[in-house]
């Protein structure tokens, strides 16, 4: 079994330049792990030619790659647990993209319309809308009455009976579709408020929302073994537990309430 580094290497080894092939051969030779000046000079290629061939196989950064490189090594894959341990990497990838990306002010702010606001339209399509049974599930205990739209042409439909004062949450990865965009233009100018949660910091949606929660996509980092709505599902809990944070009496006894209904007690 190829260890993880060499199967995304080897999924854009059609697109490499000849320096980045070069610098790939490196890494698929098992070579030791050097800071980005020192491979530079030993390669004899510029700092810039390695960020590019980081970006170019689905990675943020050098260090991202070196992270990858040292937990996906040959010697890793020789061993039995190497379905963990490729999940665990994964795991450890995606959440500490979600933390670097999500800024905390914004998630402040949403947590806040959340706790203020009673109906909840949550909006998300295929995968998304697995992750708005969720947070029906988490905010339901504190009281909050959640209503989950799980496609585009009701989403659109459902934007014109918003009033005003309601809270909207569109979650989407791609944070890009003309008739979502759409129906969030009708709500925001009822004066609902929105918050958006979607790995597209260039989203047309982020004009319109109140809150802006950017989170990740794993895109070429994984190879189909994490379940795609991880990353919003990671939003939510955050948001869940931020509220739970502020420690409002009301908030506390509506989940110790619904703790006692599902031990059935």
């Amino acid at each position: 079994m190829e260890s993880y580094i060499e199967l995304i290497i080897q999924a854009n080894e059609k697109k490499f330049t000849d320096v980045e092939r070069v610098i790939a051969h490196y890494f698929l030779d098992g070579n030791k792990e050097l800071g980005i000046q020192e491979l530079a000079q030993k390669l004899s290629v510029s700092n810039s030619s390695i960020t590019r061939f980081c970006k170019k196989i689905g990675l943020a950064n050098y260090k991202e790659l070196i992270y990858l490189y040292k937990y996906s090594s040959k010697g890793t894959k020789k061993q039995t647990d190497s379905s963990i341990n490729y999940v665990n990497l994964n795991y450890s990838l995606l959440l500490n993209d979600i933390i670097e990306k999500l800024d905390k002010e914004q998630v402040k702010k949403a947590a806040l319309m959340i706790d203020k606001g009673r109906i909840i339209h949550y909006w998300g399509t295929g995968y998304n809308a697995f992750c708005g049974e969720d947070f029906q599930f988490k905010f339901s205990r504190l009281g909050k009455i959640v209503n989950v739209i799980k496609d585009e042409h009701s989403i659109a439909m459902m934007a014109h009976g918003v009033q005003s004062g309601d809270l909207v949450i569109m979650s989407s990865i791609s944070g890009d579709n003309e008739t979502i965009l759409e129906a969030i233009r009708v709500v925001s100018e009822k004066n609902a408020k929105v918050i958006v949660i979607t790995a597209n910091e260039k989203s047309p949606y982020k004009k319109l929302s109140e809150a802006f929660c950017l989170t990740s996509s794993m895109g070429k980092k994984d190879m189909g073994g994490i379940s795609p709505q991880i990353p919003v599902l990671t939003v939510i809990d955050i948001l869940y537990t931020e509220i739970l944070a502020m420690y409002h009496e009301d908030t506390i006894k509506s989940w110790i309430k619904s703790e006692v209904i599902l031990k059935g007690k």
